[in-house]
């Protein structure tokens, strides 16, 4: 089988640390911010202490900018209580790459292990 998909997504990917989380029912605190941010979210990485979040559309610069309205949002959700030292340790916007840049795609190595490549 050689087909590929190559997708792309307009993506900003969230850290919030210092937050004690316990409880969290990620799909609520997803919907709530999807209303606020008139975008997408999903939770991709929740520990005690911080959340990982990706964001569709939404420029970190934006995030960034109403940090404290963005942590208070997130505090808002059950299973999540903020301190003082709760904040935005990570945001980035994911980097396009133009389909000409992508290397030959010759699969994972077991792919090509079994295609007898490597």
């Amino acid at each position: 089988m050689d087909n590929y998909v190559i997708a792309h997504a307009d993506k900003t990917v969230l850290k919030i640390r210092g937050i004690n989380v316990k409880g969290l029912d990620a799909s609520a605190l997803e919907e709530k911010l999807t209303e606020k941010l008139q975008s997408v979210v999903r939770v991709i990485g929740v520990t005690g202490s911080s959340i990982d979040m990706d964001l569709y559309g939404v420029d970190a610069e934006s995030i960034l900018k109403d940090e404290a309205g963005f942590i208070h949002a997130v505090s808002l959700s059950d299973g999540i209580t903020v301190s003082d030292v709760t904040k935005i340790s990570y945001a980035k916007k994911i980097v396009p790459v133009n389909f000409d840049e992508i290397p030959d795609l010759q699969g994972c190595a077991k792919q090509r292990w079994l295609k007898g490549i490597i």
